[in-house]
């Protein structure tokens, strides 16, 4: 509104109270065009349906309603705008993946916890500590400890990428967790309506907790953020399969001569020719090492464990073989058999041993040169062999340990395999 003092003409904004000297800046041209064309539309329809004339009390009054009008509209539409990229932010974490699947939580808040804390003995425990301290506000610990939109309702999104949590009255992320980093998740014992999970934060690099009360049971989360690990997890093991298919030969074609006559055709055999036609498949062979040492020999023992049961075989076996007769072997050690053969004669297998079936392995006590493995055989029974190699025994027993955890970690991934063909399988059922 403006108004007039000794200094001059001032203007005063009736909303927020304040004055100023200067005019107020114009409301861009098409709005004001367009608002001031609705309300004489509108003054004019009313004005002939009441056949009232228009005074210019009116006049003003309808001036200072469309001023107070025009600047609603402006907030509104800087507000819309607002909203509007909020929910582009928000969505676009569905654009490049699968839909996401939403629960209703409320934050509690969340808690430091201890690193050693997260081993699988010990998470279970912890975790569920954590979730009786803020849904149990022990020690008042409430009034310390953040929450995510205030402990107000929120909308917690799960998808292969990042556990998302949204404020459901404009759609924006408040935070964005992508799900390898997610330690551990659970549910609570008490109620089973309580959900946490354990993640690394950002600027303190120290280990959070946060816990959520969900409106559905929190095992609907927890089995959802298992079944996409695992999901992530094939996918990961499918891929790395793909590149050893790509980066291994599977076929290896027998090349002669390119002077050589078929016999048949008498066409020139090349080796692009022999290639594209082979389809036989070859088996792979295991990458090996061989280790040069004696071989003292084997006897049974009584456990399949033990430093004591090792050099008590290590030191009868010595006193028993004298050094002349040990044999100079070749040990070829692969990821599932340690193969002994005679050296320079590797026809002549002395021994071969399935790793599956190793039980210990060790250096003997009193001479680092010694050192032997024990095997499981057949109805509970024991063989230890016994090794001197030179200038110590540690490469041949660092070299059977290699094979022993590659061997594991080829069950895993097994293991891993076999589980996603039985939940294929269910699921075409």
């Amino acid at each position: 509104e403006k108004c007039e003092d000794d200094d001059g003409p001032y203007y005063w904004h009736i909303k927020s109270g304040t004055i100023q000297r200067e005019p107020p800046s114009p409301a861009p041209p098409d709005l004001r065009e367009t608002l001031r064309q609705i309300s004489i539309n509108s003054d004019s329809s009313t004005a002939s349906a009441d056949s009232i004339p228009s005074t210019p009390s009116s006049i003003a009054s309808t001036d200072d309603h469309l001023q107070e009008f025009e600047d609603h509209a402006l907030q509104y539409a800087v507000k819309s705008l607002k909203n509007l990229s909020n929910q582009n932010r928000s969505r676009s974490g569905y654009e490049n993946g699968e839909k996401a699947v939403r629960y209703a939580v409320s934050s509690l808040g969340w808690v430091p916890i201890a690193e050693e804390d997260l081993t699988p003995e010990r998470s279970n425990k912890a975790v569920n500590k954590c979730i009786v301290d803020l849904t149990l506000g022990r020690n008042d610990i409430n009034d310390v400890v953040g929450r995510w939109g205030d402990g107000k309702d929120l909308y917690m999104d799960l998808d292969t990428d990042s556990l998302r949590l949204i404020d459901p009255q404009d759609l924006s992320v408040l935070n964005y967790q992508p799900i390898h980093t997610i330690r551990v998740w659970g549910v609570g014992r008490e109620n089973g309506r309580d959900f946490a999970y354990v993640a690394r934060d950002k600027l303190s690099r120290n280990h959070m907790c946060h816990v959520f009360r969900c409106e559905t049971p929190a095992r609907h989360i927890a089995n959802t953020l298992r079944d996409l690990c695992k999901k992530i997890m094939m996918e990961k093991s499918l891929q790395q399969s793909a590149l050893t298919r790509l980066t291994r030969p599977t076929d290896l074609p027998n090349l002669e001569p390119a002077t050589t006559q078929s016999s048949t055709s008498g066409e020139k055999l090349t080796f692009h020719s022999l290639y594209s036609n082979a389809s036989f498949p070859t088996p792979m062979e295991e990458p090996k090492k061989v280790l040069r040492c004696h071989y003292l020999g084997s006897e049974a023992v009584n456990k399949p464990t033990g430093m004591d049961v090792l050099n008590s075989a290590i030191d009868g076996m010595l006193q028993n073989r004298p050094p002349e007769k040990w044999q100079f072997v070749g040990v070829a050690v692969a990821p599932s058999t340690i193969t002994i053969t005679e050296h320079g004669n590797p026809d002549n297998k002395i021994e071969e041993c399935r790793v599956r079936y190793l039980s210990f392995m060790g250096i003997s006590m009193s001479n680092v040169k010694l050192c032997a493995f024990i095997v499981h055989k057949a109805e509970d029974e024991f063989i230890s062999h016994v090794f001197h190699c030179e200038p110590s025994a540690g490469p041949l027993c660092k070299t059977i340990e290699a094979a022993c955890k590659l061997r594991y970690q080829k069950c895993l991934d097994s293991q891993h395999r076999y589980s996603g063909k039985q939940k294929e399988k269910k699921n075409k059922v």
